[in-house]
Order: C-alpha cells, then sequence, then structure tokens
C-alpha cells in the first residue's frame, strides 16, 4: 500500500468512522513498513488535510461538475493538500499517485474522473478567499474554523486577536516534556538527552518543562527509566496554580491519563495522591504511567466525578473537565469539525456536576482547581462564575504564572501568545467553616 492510499484510507476512518487522527496514525506507523521518509508524509498528509480541511473543500468545489463517490471527494481533498502546501512533491507526481488510487478503488471511470478534476484545478484559477467580504465567512475558510466558532471568537475578542488565534491552531504545536523530580532534575535530563542524540532545550515558560523538536523521544533511555513525561507546558501551569504543599491529600478527579495529578506528587515530599477516571481501561493507563515514572503514594480508581463518592476529605482536588478540546485542535484537528453548539451546552452541564459534587470532598480551606483545554466563554469563564455563585462556601482565589506575568483567580491562555495549547485555570478555595 502506498503512502497517499494509507492516508486516504486514515482520513475515511477519522472523518466517516470518528476516529481519532493520533491514534490510528500512531496504529499506522506501528503496523505498516514505512521508512522514516514515508512516515514523516503520511504523518504530513493526514494531519495537513484534516487542518486545512475548510479550505481544501472550498478550492476545489468549482471544479467538480460531475457526482462524484464519497472517497473521491477525500481523496480529491488530499490530492489538492499536497499541491498546495507540500512543495517538494511534484504536482505530476500527485496527479499520476490519486489517478492509480482511484483506478484501483473504483476503476477506469473513476480514475478519469479524478484526473480530469486533479488538471483542471492546476490549469484554473481558484476562488480567492481574501476577496470575501465578511469577516466570519473569510477567516473561516482561510483558517478552516466552522463560522460558528469563529463567529464566537469574535464576541469575546477583537478581530487581530481571532486571527492570531485561528493562525496559531493551525501550526505545528511545540512538544514539551515534563520532568520527573523525584528522579532527575532538569540541567541532568537534558543532558542526558543530548547524550542521546534529541534535540532538547529549557523551556522559560515553566521550570519543569523542557522543549523537544520532532524525534520519537518515548524510544529514548530516559523516557523508559521514568526521568519524564510528554505534557504540554499549558497543563503544567495547573500545578503551579495548585501549589501543593508536603504532606498533603490530593485528588484528581478527572485524571486519565495522571499528567496532572503526578506533577502534583512530584511537587511534594510525602502525602499522596489519588487519581479517579470515569472510564475503567483508563486505569490501566494510569497506572502504568505511575510504575513507568517509578512512583508510589498514589491510587488510580474508576470513579464518576460528577456523582460518585469519595473516602474522606481532600487539601486539594484537580478538576481537568471533560471540554470541547478546542485548544488542542492543532494535535488533533478533526476536533473542530465534530463541535457545535449543542455539544458546547452538554458539556457545561457536565463540568458544572462534576463541581458542585467534588467540592463536597474539599476540606476547609482546600484549594480546588477548575481546568479545560478549550478555548470557549461558556465552558471557562461561564461555569466558573456560575460554580461559584452557587455556592456561598466557594470563593475565588489568586495563584501567579511568572512567565505570563499574570496573578489572578483564572486565566485563558490563548494559544498564539506563547505557542503553547489553548487552556482555562481557575482557582477557588473554600472558606473554613
Amino acid at each position: 500500500m502506498t503512502v497517499r492510499s494509507l492516508a486516504l484510507e486514515l482520513y475515511e476512518e477519522v472523518i466517516d468512522d470518528k476516529a481519532y487522527s493520533n491514534i490510528v496514525l500512531n496504529e499506522a506507523l506501528r503496523f505498516e513498513e514505512l521508512n522514516a521518509q514515508d512516515r514523516g508524509l503520511l504523518t504530513e498528509i493526514l494531519y495537513g488535510t484534516l487542518q486545512h480541511k475548510l479550505t481544501l473543500e472550498y478550492y476545489v468545489r468549482p471544479f467538480i461538475k460531475t457526482k462524484l463517490r464519497r472517497w473521491q471527494r477525500y481523496l480529491l481533498l488530499i490530492s489538492v493538500y499536497q499541491l498546495e502546501y507540500l512543495d517538494r512533491v511534484p504536482d505530476f507526481a500527485v496527479i499520476n499517485e490519486a489517478v492509480e488510487i482511484a483506478k484501483e478503488r473504483g476503476g477506469l471511470q473513476a480514475g478519469k474522473q479524478i484526473n480530469g478534476i486533479l488538471r483542471a484545478y492546476l490549469r484554473g484559477e481558484r476562488p480567492l478567499i481574501d476577496d470575501i467580504k465578511n469577516d466570519a465567512s473569510r477567516l473561516s475558510l482561510k483558517y478552516s474554523m466552522p463560522k460558528w466558532l469563529v463567529k464566537h471568537w469574535f464576541k469575546h475578542y477583537s478581530l487581530e486577536e481571532t486571527e492570531n488565534i485561528l493562525k496559531s491552531l493551525n501550526e505545528k504545536p511545540q512538544m514539551y516534556l515534563r520532568v520527573n523530580k523525584k528522579r532527575v532534575d532538569r540541567d541532568n535530563l537534558i543532558e542526558m538527552l543530548l547524550d542521546e542524540g534529541y534535540d532538547v532545550r529549557a523551556s522559560d515558560l515553566h521550570p519543569d518543562a523542557v522543549e523537544f523538536n520532532g524525534q520519537n523521544i518515548t524510544q529514548s533511555r530516559s523516557y523508559k527509566d521514568g526521568f519524564f513525561a510528554i505534557q504540554d507546558v499549558s497543563s503544567m501551569f495547573v500545578n503551579m496554580a495548585l501549589e501543593a504543599a508536603d504532606g498533603e491529600q490530593i485528588l484528581d478527579a478527572c485524571s486519565a491519563p495522571g499528567g496532572k495529578g503526578f506533577h502534583a506528587l512530584e511537587s511534594m515530599d510525602g502525602g499522596h495522591v489519588s487519581l479517579g477516571d470515569v472510564h475503567e481501561h483508563k486505569i490501566t493507563l494510569i497506572d502504568n504511567e505511575g510504575q513507568r515514572l517509578k512512583h508510589d503514594n498514589y491510587d488510580a480508581f474508576v470513579k464518576n466525578a460528577a456523582t460518585g463518592s469519595y473516602e474522606g476529605l481532600y487539601d486539594r482536588i484537580i478538576v481537568d473537565a471533560p471540554c470541547s478540546g478546542l485548544g488542542v485542535v492543532k494535535r488533533k484537528p478533526e476536533i473542530k469539525y465534530e463541535r457545535n453548539e449543542e455539544s458546547i451546552g452538554d458539556l457545561v452541564e457536565l463540568q458544572l456536576e462534576i463541581l458542585d459534587n467534588v467540592k463536597n470532598y474539599l476540606k476547609p480551606n482546600g484549594v480546588l482547581i477548575f481546568s479545560t483545554c478549550t478555548i470557549h466563554q461558556l465552558e471557562n469563564e461561564n461555569v466558573a462564575y456560575t460554580f461559584k455563585k452557587k455556592h456561598s462556601d466557594i470563593e475565588f482565589d489568586n495563584f501567579s504564572i511568572p512567565a505570563f506575568n499574570f496573578t489572578g483567580p483564572y486565566r485563558q491562555i490563548l494559544p498564539y501568545e506563547h505557542q503553547t495549547d489553548g487552556f482555562f485555570i481557575a482557582r477557588f478555595k473554600k472558606s473554613d467553616s
């Protein structure tokens, strides 16, 4: 199977079967015999076509004059992505490969259709997005973001800020790892990884963060020995807001795969971290990670944070709530096409149910952190204020992020500020009565 035919199959799985792009890609990379160049090309084509889906559909639509099967439309998108965004791939090679795939899947006529459309596309003039007068329509197509989301951000940000958000969500993400301070300090970890041939550097954003580029760093000896975990720096700021103290009892209520809870464990001496998740299979992921990092003083268990009861009270609780994930579409681009306003409303309801429940297990003067990996005011500021208003014993509580020169009770992190994921963090404190 060629790289492009495999890319088409994976694209179909993501769009038609609602599979996660990162999962289907990782499975393909694990089981298909591909060299390093082909692995890179497969990744680029799949993620790139998903990232620019609406733009590509707009470009190719005027050149489709006949009825096509769904897979043919997908093949056109994959091909036009290469024509528009991959300079290193010759146009004739893109078209020839697409025609061969079409002939193999649909016969000679299907191949002729694809050939005709792509050659017409190369000869013709694509529609100009910048000529669209309506701001929401123009930005939606330019950055391949559903118009309802662009309109939502217009309500809360300026035109320039909205475009910065959209642009950053189409950029290649910076990769970060979190130093396991129980095992090693950052300088020594960087030295070990450099010795193994990895491109790493200390991050200016967080003292536990290291930036790395490109390589499969999970194959390193340092990873296998549990000296670090993969985690975006934006979610490491949760630990800054949490400020765990030595010997405390901490609950990570929506934990899988355990990053924030284990980060808290690595930041204190003694104490105990409880990691709960509603999905049973994810408890195995948490335990596997805890064992790899060589942690003790934790337990992992199945628990519905919206309705479940917990044993005892906690000094600090983390609620990294289920959310729309709009802050991480640069890593999971299909997310932006799957969300709608109704699904946002359902998530808001669930987030409040979780907060309302877990606050009952917070000690007096205890700290509660609410976080999401999204950029949507209803899921973030709205939930934070609604939760506070519902409970007289809950107040906002300030925390600081030095890299942002920020101190306050909540912070929406926008992805263009420091090339991180989009993220939201709010800190609450329970009264002593």
